[in-house]
């Protein structure tokens, strides 16, 4: 039993890792879309578009398969549409 639970605890911490790794790529990339959300609202404020776009919010969402990434992904949405308030 004890020879068992070394190797979950090995497999948990490998898998782990890996999710960090993960992670670090997703904080990268979400501070560079954090940059592009801060040009569309100078791009948006100028010009007086409305920062509400349904019918893009739908194209992003319709192209996402997994729940998982689908709620998280209306969650940037959401946060997108506060940074540009």
């Amino acid at each position: 039993m004890l020879k068992d639970q070394v190797k979950m605890t090995k497999v948990l911490d490998r898998t782990r890792k890996k999710i960090d790794k993960i992670d670090l790529k997703l904080q990268k990339y979400l501070s560079k879309r954090e940059v592009l959300i801060k040009k569309i609202k100078k791009i948006k404020k100028t010009n007086d578009i409305k920062i509400e776009d349904p019918v893009r919010e739908r194209e992003i969402l319709k192209k996402i398969k997994s729940l998982y990434v689908k709620k998280i992904f209306k969650s940037i949405i959401k946060i997108s549409k506060e940074i540009q308030r």
